[in-house]
């Protein structure tokens, strides 16, 4: 299939999703703790086990109404360009296409509910989840053959359960997988988690770390300190939300798992670019100094480039790092249909952060990556 560009980001969140996708779909004994649409005062929200997943933090995807008009730029841009008819976009195929294909887009890479592990309260209902969206998932990617490339929910419970679930979904057919690090039984760097990175390896299947965002001290807690900080707090996280990428990023190189692991890729999704230089020259000079008893084969920089990707959709300084980052390891993404994307004017913002690069250098970033990731081209 030909492509000219290709999204490396994309979204299907549970707002999105069939209503009756879970219950359906469940073994019988976990059909009440699955998520649903159920009708309150205040319209149709998607609950479990009764509270309102959109009031759950984690949760705020879940919203089945759609955002007011004047609360950004960008809401209003998305109102003009018809994604607000009252219709699921991203989830409906042809629709999801049709978007794409306004916005000069051929392809795109699809991240999923995996924010439902902050959310769920039964580790085990959290696993039907998964499974029951990564069985939707291949069927919605199969409707356009080469257009959606889905990436598969993986459950943090037990690499046990994480490989288990890679295992499936590569037979299955998903080319990509996404992990969550919130909550976590053991962190990252913990050798318990081998058999996950073991099986992304043997599977072909690049794992995914989407930032959450960084864990912020001093969160508002009571009503009145909300009332005048939280405006604040909100900008401050939102400002600061690709640079959790750094601690990925770096727990995978001093744990030594890309040295045990050299067929294993990571993504680090939104993570955007220009901090990594920073980080892998700190990471160099750290591991040659103080931390020269970790005994790495490599330079932490040679790992990344060997085995690492990161992804961006509006930084007008990413084509000032690309060099130092590798053309081979940045992957631009609108983010459709997130608000802080950039659909459906994505030519513009390839343009405008992207221009300055040679063609070949900006055809890595927009399409290559991507499709050679994924096996795409």
């Amino acid at each position: 299939m030909d492509y000219n560009i290709i999204s490396g980001d994309g979204h299907i969140d549970l707002a999105w999703l069939p209503h009756d996708l879970f219950v359906s779909n469940a073994p019988e004994e976990y059909k009440s703790r699955m998520p649903m649409v159920a009708e309150t005062e205040e319209g149709p929200r998607w609950m479990v086990e009764g509270v309102d997943v959109g009031k759950i933090p984690g949760g705020a995807l879940a919203s089945l109404q759609p955002p007011p008009r004047g609360k950004s730029p960008q809401i209003d841009r998305m109102y003009e360009a018809g994604f607000y008819d009252g219709r699921p976009h991203p989830a409906t195929p042809e629709l999801r296409l049709a978007d794409l294909r306004m916005d000069g887009i051929d392809a795109d890479v699809i991240y999923g509910i995996l924010g439902m592990g902050s959310v769920m309260p039964n580790r085990e209902s959290l696993l039907w989840v998964y499974r029951i969206y990564n069985d939707w998932l291949v069927d919605f990617c199969s409707t356009y053959p080469g257009r959606f490339v889905g990436l598969a929910c993986i459950p943090n419970d037990s690499p046990e359960n994480a490989a288990e679930e890679v295992r499936r979904a590569a037979a299955m057919g998903l080319k990509g997988a996404d992990f969550g690090v919130s909550n976590l039984p053991k962190p990252i760097w913990h050798r318990d988690w081998d058999p996950l990175w073991e099986a992304s390896a043997e599977c072909n299947v690049p794992l995914s770390f989407h930032t959450v965002g960084l864990t912020l001290d001093g969160v508002p807690t009571d009503e009145n300190m909300a009332k005048e900080y939280n405006l604040a707090y909100t900008a401050t996280r939102i400002t600061l939300f690709q640079l959790a990428g750094a601690e990925y990023l770096t727990s995978l190189i001093f744990s030594q798992v890309l040295e045990r692991h050299p067929q294993f890729r990571f993504v680090l999704g939104e993570c955007g670019v220009s901090w990594i230089p920073y980080v892998l020259q700190r990471a160099d000079e750290e591991s040659e100094d103080q931390m020269q008893a970790v005994g790495l084969d490599m330079k932490p920089s040679e790992f990344w480039h060997r085995q690492g990707f990161t992804t961006f959709q509006q930084e007008s300084t990413a084509a000032e790092f690309v060099h130092l980052v590798g053309e081979d390891n940045v992957i631009w993404g609108s983010d459709y249909p997130h608000h802080d994307g950039v659909w459906p004017d994505s030519q513009k913002v390839i343009e405008h952060d992207l221009g300055s690069l040679e063609e070949k250098v900006r055809r890595k970033l927009t399409r290559d990556n991507t499709g050679k990731l994924y096996r795409m081209i």
